[in-house]
């Protein structure tokens, strides 16, 4: 499969195939994301714990007991962006994530125009763009959108020729999921087969290397335990795949409302049509999202999350498989039955999405308005700290309690480590809970302030 996915060998000695560019639409992405940042731009529970982490590494103090799994690549981005302070650092790797999701359409348009043309492009970046909540996981600065563009220009550059930065690219992408490895793992395998060269060895002995350290040694300096990150995501929130009768069957199940029906048949056709023409292409992109997919419910099977984000990427090469499914069907019409019968159904598939099209606007709507409640939340902590006379009079009280999902961001802000802001309070000390906790009635803290989205307590105003 490898063989056929791999681009035309090239005659000795002649100059490798032009590559796509790639700074300009790099630059554009993160100009962009940063222009995002004037809307609603708060991060969510997992990137204010690898924020966190960023700041404890730089400091030499990084404790990673609780929380949620290590991922090393944003901890590369956030322990410089923790120099930029409280307000900042957040910021920062909201941008990255940003871009990352930006650029993760415009590769799903240009991997469908290769395929297919420019329609294929259009089709394959719009049903990334409204499949359930990619935008609104990358928005709040979640990974997936960055995984989702690594691994779509990892691709890329293979067919490219650029197969060394095919392969860091998918380093790059398995610092963000253990999914990924056994792929890259196997692209190494290639590459060396393929270039027998001693920097070829260099570069894949390297970059295995890197993914056991960074994966590992950050999480036993933190934690004492080098499979703290395994033990932590085998440890799912109440409403998990995980505890289903059937957690397998259940992933598939919550996954098919990720994209719509003419996206899974745009992708089926792209199947059947790479199936009788044996294009090795399209049949290993479809064979990576199955393999994806499957090792996600059998993760779960095992007790890990199985959290619907996982399936971003085999749910974005379902999209540029759907792309060019449908121009390949319009084109097969156009030659066997004309213009007019090609252009006809054009219209009946247009205008047979159009209710799929309209539900996916109306979710992308209340999707927005969660990441605008959240942001109310997250981000009005420091007017709450200071609202109840700041850091050191909270801190002076005990420990400092927050519900189950505000821990990391009220540590961030007050500057402790994640375990260091707990949940089940106990006098004494001080609570920093959402105004709608019942956490925030408890009355052995009575309330020392309130601000419009929280209630402070502190057993010390008795």
């Amino acid at each position: 499969m490898l063989e056929r996915l791999a681009p035309p060998p090239q005659p000795v000695d002649a100059p490798p195939p032009k590559a796509r560019p790639w700074k300009l639409l790099l630059l554009a992405c993160f100009a962009l994301a940063g222009v995002s940042l004037l809307l609603p731009s708060v991060p969510t529970y997992d990137p204010w714990a690898w924020i966190i982490w960023g700041r404890e590494v730089a400091q030499g103090d990084l404790v990673t007991t609780t929380g949620p799994s290590w991922k090393p690549l944003p901890v590369i981005f956030t322990t410089p962006f923790s120099l930029a302070g409280d307000d900042g650092a957040p910021l920062l790797w909201l941008t990255v994530a940003r871009a990352g999701g930006i650029l993760a359409f415009a590769l799903a348009f240009r991997l469908g125009a290769r395929l297919a043309g420019p329609f294929a492009g259009i089709i394959a970046a719009s049903s990334l763009f409204l499949a359930d909540e990619f935008i609104r996981n990358f928005f709040r600065g979640n990974s997936e959108g960055i995984l989702v563009a690594l691994c779509l220009w990892a691709l890329e550059r293979h067919l490219d020729g650029r197969r060394r930065d095919a392969f860091l690219l998918g380093i790059g992408a398995a610092l963000l999921r253990p999914e990924v490895w056994p792929f890259i793992a196997l692209y190494g395998l290639y590459l060396l087969i393929a270039e027998r060269k001693l920097s070829t060895v260099l570069l894949v002995g390297g970059g295995g290397l890197s993914l056991i350290l960074l994966w590992f040694v950050p999480e036993y300096i933190g934690s004492g335990d080098f499979l703290r990150a395994a033990n932590r995501a085998r440890q799912p929130n109440p409403d998990s795949a995980a505890f289903a009768a059937h957690p397998f069957i259940e992933v598939f199940n919550r996954s098919a409302s990720v994209l719509s029906l003419p996206v899974y048949i745009g992708g089926l056709i792209a199947f059947v049509v790479a199936l009788v023409r044996r294009d090795g292409l399209y049949l290993t992109m479809a064979a990576i999202g199955t393999v994806l997919m499957v090792a996600v419910a059998g993760m779960t099977q095992a007790g890990f999350a199985g959290n619907l984000r996982y399936v971003a990427l085999p749910a974005a090469l379902v999209c540029v498989l759907a792309g060019a499914g449908w121009v390949w069907l319009v084109r097969a019409t156009n030659k066997r039955a004309g213009t007019v019968a090609a252009a006809a159904l054009a219209v009946v598939i247009a205008a047979a999405s159009a209710p799929f099209v309209i539900d996916d606007v109306r979710e992308l709507d209340e999707g927005w308005w969660r990441i605008d409640q959240e942001a109310q939340l997250y981000g009005t902590v420091p007017e709450a700290i200071e609202a109840a006379g700041g850091r050191e009079k909270l801190l002076a009280c005990g420990t400092v309690y927050t519900g189950a999902f505000q821990t990391q961001a009220v540590a961030w802000y007050m500057h402790l480590h994640e375990m260091e802001s707990e949940i089940f309070a106990f006098p004494p000390g001080t609570t920093i809970a959402p105004n709608y906790s019942a956490l925030s009635k408890d009355p052995r803290f009575p309330t020392i302030a309130k601000t419009r989205k929280w209630v402070i307590g502190s057993s010390c105003a008795r």
